[in-house]
């Protein structure tokens, strides 16, 4: 009894012989054509855990510009620009460090430089962790990443206002 195998291997490899193949005459010869996951889907999760901790800055970064051109475009004079709360939130929402600094209390360039940094720090530690966890997954796309980090920002901002009760009621 002798042994057969069958040689087709490449595009037409699991179709009967004969049938037409649906992709263009210039796709027929590369092996990806059809893939749904550009380059194959552990370079996507190489990617994507490559770029998380990239990634993870920009929530904090979009929430920084939001509240600087609301803090420019705001007419307000003296006291009343301390008190515009949507700038205040939304720069504590992008510094989250900026509590452990004392930057509602104290001021100065210093501080403000090392909350920048620090926060930074925090937000690409926290996107890169995400993905890791994101690159586990068969199938790790962004859309996982976005999941992953969400809870992680959630978390944040959680802490961040449970700080700004604390100030508001103990501190001030």
């Amino acid at each position: 009894m002798a042994l057969t195998t069958n040689r087709t291997t490449g595009p037409a490899a699991g179709r009967p012989p004969g049938a037409a193949d649906s992709r263009s005459a210039g796709d027929r010869g590369r092996a990806d054509a059809g893939a749904g996951v550009p380059h194959g889907p552990v370079a996507y999760r190489r990617r994507v855990r490559r770029w998380g901790g990239a990634m993870g800055l920009t929530v904090p970064a979009g929430a920084m510009v939001v509240a600087l051109v609301l803090y420019r475009v705001s007419p307000c004079d003296g006291v009343a620009c301390v008190e515009n709360l949507t700038v205040w939130a939304l720069a504590a929402l992008a510094l989250p460090t900026a509590l452990l600094c004392g930057l509602p209390i104290e001021s100065g360039a210093g501080r403000y430089a090392i909350a920048a940094v620090t926060s930074a720090l925090l937000w690409a530690g926290l996107g890169h962790l995400a993905g890791v966890r994101a690159a586990r997954r068969g199938l790790a796309t962004w859309r996982t990443w976005w999941a992953e980090f969400a809870w992680y920002a959630a978390a944040v901002w959680v802490g961040v206002a449970v700080g700004l009760w604390a100030i508001r009621n103990y501190a001030l």
